[in-house]
């Protein structure tokens, strides 16, 4: 059994991340988000109660789109 520590766990991972061209920039994480051109009317009511929530508790609310 090969034992890993969290550290040297993360670091694998990274690097096969850069290695695949995978790099979080907030550009490419959007280009992945689901738009939300396919939503059901009862997903898009859901949506924006969940956003009316968040800013009722004076928190920032997750980013959807609707």
């Amino acid at each position: 059994m090969v034992k890993l520590t969290l550290a040297e766990l993360e670091r694998r991972i990274e690097a096969r991340r850069a290695e695949l061209g995978l790099i979080d920039k907030p550009e490419s994480i959007e280009a992945l988000r689901n738009k939300g051109t396919n939503r059901t009317e009862e997903k898009r009511e859901l949506l924006r109660r969940i956003e009316q929530r968040a800013k009722a508790a004076g928190r920032t609310p997750p980013r959807a789109y609707y």
